[in-house]
């Protein structure tokens, strides 16, 4: 198991439960899954590693009232109980203990839903989450909900010091906010938030106890993903909440699957072609010429015919990975199709081309590894720098740079610029 994997706790006595829960759980999470029986066995478990999350069977032999459960807990677990009843008895004494989730045991669906928790409170410890309530208690209580589920969690009191808290940290993907707040009030500051932030990349809640009927609607209507009157359980928070996030993941994958490349995880030739053209004219506003590399693995046939394709997959996996790294935050990394890359850069033309000419002896030099085999690869390179050209006159022009790269010997970068 890779000790950089999360890791997962299971406990239950039903070793067929046990069985079909884990293999779900690789299957559906990457993560390390480990499994007990009983409560000593776990106890073993909790004193040798670091869990992620528990997921705990209520009731074992050698813990019949939840022991165990507790045990998780005092060393600060997200935990995520099974339980083979769900009296309200059972249910309010399980969120009095400010757990994740708890599953009634009732076949596949309900055993889905808990992976999707387990799975979820893991993605949470990436998220950053804004809490905007001027009452303190209510902002604590809110606030600590979100952090039984691993959020980031941010607060202001009210919406006026969110918009600062939101500026200084533009990655927040959640907002539970208030309606009657001094100085700024949820509504004004739902339409202020969605004004800079879309729906498909910032879920908003609202909350409130006002008893004014209209209220949902107006958040809605304002911009807010959902609305939850106060008072409000914990479960029913947590199903908004999940629901909402889940919601904000799905989209992104069906961006993702529209806009990258599928092995290499770089963008598709849709994206730079759709993205591109005003990024170009950015720099032209500004009076700096667009830089374009093309990119192209050296006779890249030769290494599937000679290794094989999953080692030549790996290849392009390896390469499209230190793209990222090194220029994914700078400007466009795309893969156009096969061996061929396309980048987008930003920044001075001089720097460009040296970190250009840097990354392809970096390549040259670091082999890849896969399947046992060492892969050693260089990259043939054209780049354009132009103030004038459009998208595709840039693209036919580092094209032709790269095809003189290949014809003076490969593993090499050519240069043209406007004044060439």
């Amino acid at each position: 198991m890779a000790a950089d994997l999360p890791k997962i706790l299971v406990v239950d006595d039903s070793k067929m439960f046990v069985k079909v829960l884990v293999q779900s759980l690789e299957q559906t999470v990457e993560c390390a899954v480990f499994s007990a029986e009983s409560m000593e066995q776990a106890r073993l478990l909790l004193d040798a590693h670091e869990f992620d999350v528990a997921m705990l069977d209520l009731n074992l032999p050698d813990a019949p009232q939840g022991e165990v459960v507790d045990l998780a807990l005092e060393r600060g677990i997200p935990v995520i109980v099974f339980a083979g009843d769900c009296t309200d008895q059972t249910r309010n004494r399980l969120w009095s203990k400010n757990i994740v989730a708890y599953v009634v045991k009732e076949g596949g669906e309900s055993l889905n839903h808990a992976i999707r928790q387990a799975r979820r409170v893991i993605m949470n410890r990436a998220v950053k989450a804004l809490v905007v309530e001027d009452s303190d208690m209510v902002r604590s209580m809110v606030s600590g909900l979100l952090r039984v589920h691993r959020f980031q969690v941010l607060e202001a009191v009210n919406g006026r010091e969110g918009m600062r808290v939101l500026s200084a940290n533009p990655d927040i993907r959640l907002v539970i906010t208030d309606y009657e707040m001094p100085e700024m009030d949820g509504l004004r500051f739902v339409r202020l938030v969605r004004a800079r932030h879309p729906r498909d990349e910032l879920a908003i809640i609202g909350i409130s106890s006002h008893e004014l009927e209209s209220l949902s609607a107006r958040f809605l209507k304002s911009g807010a993903n959902d609305f939850l009157n106060k008072p409000f359980t914990s479960e029913e928070f947590y199903c908004r909440v999940t629901q909402n996030m889940d919601l904000l993941e799905y989209i992104q994958s069906i961006k993702d699957f529209s806009e990258k490349d599928f092995l290499t995880g770089l963008f598709n030739r849709r994206y730079l072609f759709a993205n591109a053209p005003s990024r170009i004219r950015k720099r032209r506003k500004q009076n700096l010429a667009a830089c374009l590399a093309m990119l192209d693995i050296d006779h890249f046939k030769k290494i599937n015919d000679r290794f094989g394709h999953e080692t030549g997959d790996a290849v392009l996996k390896d390469l499209g990975e230190k793209l990222r790294q090194r220029f994914g935050a700078t400007g466009i990394a795309a893969r156009l199709g096969g061996e061929e890359f396309c980048l987008l850069l930003d920044g001075d033309e001089k720097d460009i081309a040296r970190d250009l000419e840097d990354f392809r002896r970096h390549v040259s030099a670091t082999p890849v590894q896969c399947c046992g085999t060492t892969v050693g690869c260089s990259l043939s390179a054209g780049l354009c720098i132009s103030g004038r050209m459009d998208l595709e006159a840039l693209i036919r022009k580092a094209d032709e740079m790269l095809y003189q790269a290949k014809e003076k010997g490969r593993d090499r970068l050519e240069i043209w610029r406007d004044d060439d």
